[in-house]
């Protein structure tokens, strides 16, 4: 139940929902206001009173209750709360930073911790307005002086932040100066730069995050500095330019999460395409790590994803489609799943195995990848089963305009008459020219697939 539906029932009747006497009363109110009937039991199951009892309260508790405030139901009642939370929280942000010292706006930001009082959205909130107000050296001394251990959070909340904070430099105007004070400061490295990579701005604030580390010398973790040099690799390959082999196999034998090393194995790879020699030493690496992995496995195959459909690799789009293929075939098996309950064209890990939100931005890349291997298969009868998988909600916001590219090249040949290729092809244009990545022309739509 919707705790702010818990708070209005206990405002209104003037005491505490906390034993049998309470529910009774409330049962009483109910019936005399509405004309509604609602047992003491199913009130006190519903208030969580009895803790032997797991039972959900029913759709028709929760609109009685509802209806019992005022609200039509309890759809209605949940709508409206959020934009009332959602107001109250700007108006208390807007208060904070127009009326408080910076030092008061650090405790405040505390407390919200300390008191885990929505303090993923608060701390989201301070952040980007600061931001937008141009007052990057205030973030930068509030995080400093701040108490919050970040690594409680799990990682769908630590994504939030990273998106909800890292977006905001699309809008503004940051020069290098503030760019290297936040290099220098380690929560922005690692829960915003590394945690929000921005596919869309590597021409802009994003790419030059490699060259200001290069160019001040700044002292970094191994894994940071494999990161940005990784994604300068990734930016010189949009930028047509020659990039080098990484010595991968030296590498990853330290100790990296599964996105970094998926992320070296995808600039060892475009470089071996580059120089045409084979990459199967790769591939056969991650083979073996996905096989021995457990939660994680599918952690190494995202940015090779992103290299395999850039260079147009459908060899390598088809070796990942088979790896994930027989992920889930294993998983399956664990699982106890029906050959009735599988997907056998193209399927992918369901929600039963998804540990993380994060990895249903997994999910919405590979339908990227099978939607072009059933058109580069001329088997077009099963792109309409995975354009009904497709959705943009989903997709990492980072990445947005990078997987948008590719959905636009996806429906322009899928396209049925004039008028949706010329559709495609006008959209193709417009994220061409706000990703200005020369790579992306023409001639690179309509000869993807040749």
């Amino acid at each position: 139940m919707n705790k702010s539906l818990k708070i209005k029932i206990e405002r209104k009747i003037g005491r505490k929902i906390l034993k049998r006497g309470d529910c009774q009363y409330l049962s009483e109110r109910i019936f005399n206001e509405i004309n509604k009937t609602l047992s003491y039991n199913t009130i006190r199951r519903t208030f969580n009173l009895d803790p032997k009892s797991n039972i959900i309260p029913s759709r028709s508790t929760l609109n009685i209750l509802a209806n019992f405030i005022g609200s039509s139901s309890y759809d209605v009642f949940n709508r409206d709360s959020f934009h009332d939370e959602d107001w109250h929280l700007k108006n208390k942000i807007c208060g904070w930073i127009n009326h408080m010292s910076d030092n008061d706006l650090s405790n405040e930001l505390n407390l919200s911790w300390k008191n885990n009082d929505n303090f993923s959205l608060t701390f989201v909130s301070v952040i980007r307005e600061l931001l937008l107000l141009g007052k990057i050296k205030l973030v930068n001394d509030l995080i400093l002086k701040s108490k919050i251990d970040l690594e409680n959070l799990n990682y769908s909340e630590l994504v939030f932040i990273g998106n909800g904070i890292g977006s905001v430099f699309r809008k503004i105007e940051v020069d290098e100066d503030d760019l290297l004070l936040l290099l220098k400061n380690d929560f922005f490295v690692e829960y915003i730069f590394l945690l929000f990579v921005d596919y869309s701005s590597l021409t802009g604030y994003y790419g030059q995050l490699y060259n200001i580390i290069e160019k001040e010398r700044l002292e970094i973790r191994l894994d940071y500095q494999l990161f940005f040099k990784s994604v300068n690799n990734f930016r010189n390959i949009l930028l047509q330019k020659e990039i080098k082999l990484i010595k991968f196999q030296e590498l990853v034998n330290k100790s990296l999460h599964p996105i970094l090393i998926g992320r070296l194995a995808s600039i060892e790879i475009a470089a071996c395409i580059q120089m045409n020699i084979s990459y199967d030493y790769v591939l056969n690496d991650i083979s073996d790590r996905i096989n021995t992995s457990k939660e994680q496995a599918i952690d190494y195959l995202y940015e090779i994803k992103s290299v395999a459909l850039l260079l147009k690799d459908f060899s390598l789009m088809t070796w990942i489609f088979t790896i994930e293929s027989n992920y889930c075939k294993e998983k399956i098996l664990k699982n106890n799943i029906t050959k009735n309950d599988i997907d056998h064209t193209y399927f992918w890990y369901d929600d039963f195995l998804i540990q993380e939100e994060y990895h249903l931005a997994h999910q919405q890349y590979s339908y990227i990848v099978q939607l072009i291997l059933a058109i580069k298969n001329n088997k077009l009868k099963q792109t309409t089963s995975i354009l009904k998988k497709i959705n943009k909600e989903k997709w990492v916001l980072s990445y947005y305009s990078y997987l948008s590219l590719f959905f636009t090249i996806i429906n322009y040949h899928l396209a049925k008459d004039k008028f949706e290729k010329n559709d495609s092809f006008n959209r193709y244009k417009i994220i061409c020219e706000n990703l200005n990545y020369p790579i992306f022309d023409e001639k690179y739509l309509k000869n993807y697939f040749i």
